[in-house]
């Protein structure tokens, strides 16, 4: 119940699910009830199993109201007896290429001007530029922003911030609740009216994050953005430069630069400690490799209200998303 007593609405709740898939196998049992009883005394064993995942699954995401989780429960069943369960989650990454969307390696950028007002007097305006070499990037990347402000007005800017946001939508049949979520922040002081600053040589690191849109899910969707505040001393005053990247699962091929090999060098003689993200010559290696890492949103409880009380098994999940490291 909601509002004042005189005025309570009953409460309502919405919610969504979706299932991709349901699969079962059987490890060990007896196909004969003449036969004896399947006896395992004392000891560890080890039974082999294997499940073929469909195509185009969404990435693993825990999130506040809404999560895409998988996950794999093993069952003892014994007559008239306990049943015993242990339950564990694992990654799925579903594939969002940047080489497949265009215009991901085009420049982007954004001006915003607005003046402040003070009763029946206008200063002048205060403009913002917020722009980046490109729109696609993925996890390991450090966004290179350049962000220009000029200050015409009357008044002391206070400060100026570029904020990295995660902006999830959860989805039900009738309604959708969004969620910000602040990935990182840079943070500039006071400016001076009738001054210019400009920010070069800065950036924010993308960390480990589940790609844009969360394709094949059609109940939680991901966006994420670059968000310039300007903000005046004195009258309310508050100036949004938005921009929107995309954050994918592999990375632009205009972005990874070859190293030319000595002719000596024979690449059979060296091992691959990483997965490279593209094919390459026995001539050429790349500056990227790519390895795996946890969520930077972190994880949650994998528990739920069908499991048994004493379900075995690591009971908290944190999802894990590509992450490339780059040489200098």
């Amino acid at each position: 119940m909601r509002g004042p007593a005189p005025l309570r609405t009953p409460a309502r709740h919405h919610s969504a699910h979706e299932e991709y898939f349901d699969l079962t196998t059987t490890v060990l049992e007896s196909h004969d009830n003449e036969a004896p009883k399947i006896t395992l005394l004392r000891g560890n064993y080890c039974y082999p199993f294997q499940f073929r995942l469909p195509e185009n699954l969404p990435s693993s995401f825990e999130g506040e109201y809404g999560h895409v989780r998988y996950t794999v429960k093993a069952t003892i069943e014994k007559p008239k007896r306990i049943i015993h369960v242990t339950k564990t989650a694992f990654s799925v990454i579903g594939s969002l290429d940047l080489n497949t969307i265009p215009q991901m390696d085009s420049p982007a950028g954004m001006t915003l001007s607005k003046n402040l007002c003070c009763l029946c007097c206008t200063s002048g305006p205060i403009s913002a530029l917020l722009s980046l070499p490109r729109r696609g990037y993925v996890p390991g990347d450090i966004v290179p922003v350049a962000v220009e402000i000029e200050n015409l007005s009357s008044r002391k800017i206070e400060s100026a911030s570029l904020t990295l946001k995660m902006t999830t939508n959860f989805h039900s049949r009738d309604e959708s609740r969004t969620v910000s979520t602040q990935i990182d922040k840079i943070t500039h002081g006071a400016m001076p009216r009738g001054s210019t600053s400009a920010w070069t040589g800065e950036g924010i690191p993308l960390p480990a994050l589940p790609p844009s849109f969360l394709f094949g899910c059609n109940i939680i969707d991901i966006q994420y953005k670059l968000e310039l505040r300007v903000d005046a001393v004195g009258a309310s005053f508050e100036m949004y430069v938005p921009l929107e990247i995309i954050v994918g699962t592999v990375p632009l091929r205009s972005t990874i630069r070859p190293i030319p090999q000595s002719p000596r060098h024979d690449s059979r003689s060296r091992g691959h400690h990483s997965t490279s993200s593209q094919a390459t010559s026995h001539s050429e290696h790349y500056a990227v490799s790519l390895t795996y890492m946890e969520s930077r949103l972190g994880g949650a409880c994998i528990r739920e209200e069908e499991d048994p009380e004493d379900m075995k098994g690591d009971h908290y999940f944190s999802p894990v998303y590509p992450y490339y490291i780059w040489t200098d």
